[in-house]
């Protein structure tokens, strides 16, 4: 596999570095205190950075939670893409899109609301370069094609396919309202900040999760 500096140049390698600190720095601190407490000037200071340097990588503070959200997605993108996930029924795959997010819950506990919220948002999306990808998954293929088709991962549509692979598979009822049910889904994962309220555990969290998708799987059978 060709190395960093016999794919990408200087610069680029540079300015996928500084933005993978600047996120590790958030991700340090967010350990401590909430985001929204977090500033920019800390940032800078524990990244050892300026402010300007941190605004040519990120137009806002709330960018680095579309990075996170980025990159979050990439891992579990190219985990369905192991060859044992293609023998997985479509349920225990959208099930474990769910357990995914209860994982990264229970390392930053913190960030989960936020990150629910976040990733509501669609407009201005953050886009991940090549040299990113390859700095943080060396093992991956960073070839232009590879770098799109990672960058257009999202839950809404990852798990539309998954719809559509259980009709096609006939695990699910052929005669299901596509858009409705992805609706549905979508919905649960973000019922959760409201249910967080009332979930004191990411334990708690997972067994709702399960439980909601269980029932909306009774409904779906083929």
């Amino acid at each position: 596999m060709r190395s960093l500096v016999d794919s990408f140049s200087l610069r680029e390698i540079n300015y996928a570095k500084t933005r993978l600190n600047i996120l590790q720095v958030v991700m340090n601190r967010i350990l401590e205190k909430d985001f929204h407490e977090i500033t920019v000037d800390e940032i800078c200071r524990y990244a050892e950075i300026s402010r300007g340097t941190f605004f040519n990588h990120f137009a806002t503070k709330n960018h680095i939670f579309k990075y996170y959200i980025k990159l979050w997605g990439v891992q579990v993108r190219l985990e369905m893409e192991d060859k044992s996930f293609s023998n997985k029924t479509v349920k225990d795959k959208i099930k474990f899109l769910y357990h995914k997010i209860v994982e990264e819950n229970k390392k930053y506990p913190n960030l989960f609301n936020s990150y629910l919220k976040e990733a509501l948002e669609s407009n201005d999306e953050i886009k991940l370069t090549g040299a990113e990808l390859a700095y943080r998954f060396p093992n991956i293929n960073h070839e232009p094609s590879k770098v799109q088709q990672l960058n257009d991962f999202s839950l809404g549509k990852t798990l539309e396919e998954l719809l559509q692979e259980g009709i096609q598979k006939e695990e699910f009822n052929k005669d299901i309202h596509l858009n409705y049910t992805l609706l549905l889904l979508i919905s649960v994962v973000f019922s959760a900040v409201v249910a967080d309220h009332y979930i004191s555990e990411a334990s708690d969290l997972d067994d709702y999760y399960e439980y909601s998708l269980n029932n909306i799987f009774k409904t779906l059978k083929a």
